[in-house]
């Protein structure tokens, strides 16, 4: 260890991370002090994990919670074949699940816009083959939509087919968990809780376009180079509407060991210029604030929209463990490198890059008991490579209690 260590600089923070840099690969290795020493990787496929007291995460012990977004119907879609070898316990369809509002579906009247968009991607080999997988291993499917499966790019409240939206979502997914079952009142957001070893690992989906106030954008190119919109909203403006907000503390309120919250749009991130909760300071606060009051830790936050992937971590004192979150997106329409995505600003980024490739997300949870489970969150590329993963000990997402 010391020896892979050696010509390294280390740093201790404030906040019980050690950051080594000027590794020989030039890449970021990140320790939190406890259980567990976690590195990671980048695309030179390098992966070092050592892990104290617990044993590594294998195919045959870990349950996985696979994930993407940004899927256009029409084009080609490998990845499926790479989340299929994956074997997950579990898939979220964390939005823009087709694309509905772009070219020729755009000339369509709702809502055949909708269902031509799910009767395409039904029809695509590569899907059918995953959800026939899905189907034999009885994995759990849980779903959002974003802006372009809703109807409306950046739309919110004000989407007049929101409804017809919703009836084809709910057609073609037949989701788990959701809490408002009828297509005949907005609203596709659903909790599910799954017994995974001794844990309750609690996935809550929350659904950021059906309730959202409406909002100024403009460009800005003083604000940053990259997109250059700016947003602004009114400060009463909400993300999820009161109906929503009331419904998820309640579930933060359930007993879970491990809980997923996925949102459509990124929450922790506020320096890109693009849609994020940070659009909506006071929203974004009440969201954090909620899960520093109402949970004693074990949040992973998921989220997509970006059109590329990232793990993104904050430190609050309220909070009182590192909150994580794990950006995937998306899964046949990423950047791929355009639009100088690598230099998008990200002062939370746990890594020093984000990743601009198809791909997906998986969340693993081994080895299934209280005392010694380790989450690994990772991003793969649509060939099945591991691009970057960060391991940490369940009990390092723990708030920490004075005279502990």
């Amino acid at each position: 260890m010391a020896e892979w260590l050696s010509g390294c600089t280390e740093h201790v923070e404030s906040t019980g991370v050690i950051r080594l840099t000027n590794l020989e690969l030039s890449k970021v290795g990140l320790i939190r002090v406890g259980k567990t020493l976690v590195t990671v990787i980048s695309s030179l496929l390098l992966v070092f994990q050592w892990v104290l007291g617990a044993s590594a995460l294998t195919a045959e012990t870990e349950y996985r919670v696979a994930f993407g977004s940004c899927l256009k119907q029409d084009d080609a879609m490998p990845v499926w074949s790479e989340i299929e070898s994956r074997a997950p316990d579990m898939f979220i369809f964390g939005g823009d699940n087709v694309y509905a509002d772009i070219g020729a579906y755009k000339l369509m009247r709702s809502p055949k816009n909708f269902q031509k968009a799910y009767q395409n991607l039904a029809s695509n080999p590569q899907f059918v083959s995953f959800q026939s997988a899905l189907e034999a291993r009885s994995s759990v499917v849980m779903a959002t939509w974003d802006d372009h499966d809703y109807g409306l790019n950046d739309g919110g409240e004000e989407n007049e087919h929101k409804l017809a939206a919703k009836k084809a979502f709910i057609d073609f997914f037949s989701p788990t968990g959701l809490a408002l079952a009828s297509v005949d009142e907005p609203g596709v957001y659903g909790s599910s809780i799954q017994t995974v070893g001794d844990l309750r690992v609690q996935v809550i989906v929350l659904d950021t376009r059906s309730f959202r106030s409406a909002f100024e954008k403009r460009k800005n190119k003083t604000l940053c180079s990259r997109g250059g919109w700016e947003f602004r909203s009114d400060p009463d403006a909400t993300v999820l509407g009161q109906k929503q907000w009331t419904w998820f503390e309640q579930q933060l309120e359930q007993s879970a060991d491990l809980r997923l919250i996925v949102s459509s749009i990124q929450v922790l991130p506020t320096e890109q210029c693009f849609e994020k909760w940070a659009n909506f300071p006071a929203e974004r606060e009440k969201l954090l604030t909620l899960i520093a009051e109402k949970t004693g830790g074990g949040v992973i936050l998921l989220s997509g929209d970006r059109h590329l992937s990232e793990i993104s971590v904050l430190e609050r004192t309220d909070i009182g463990y590192p909150l994580y979150e794990v950006t995937s997106s998306g899964l046949n329409n990423a950047l791929k490198g355009r639009f100088d995505v690598a230099e998008e600003p990200n002062s939370l980024r746990a890594l020093p890059d984000n990743v601009s490739e198809n791909g997906f997300g998986e969340i693993a949870i081994a080895p299934h008991s209280k005392s010694d489970t380790l989450v690994e969150m990772r991003l793969f590329n649509e060939a099945g490579t591991l691009l970057q993963s960060v391991s940490v000990p369940l009990s390092g997402l723990r708030k920490v209690v004075a005279g502990e």
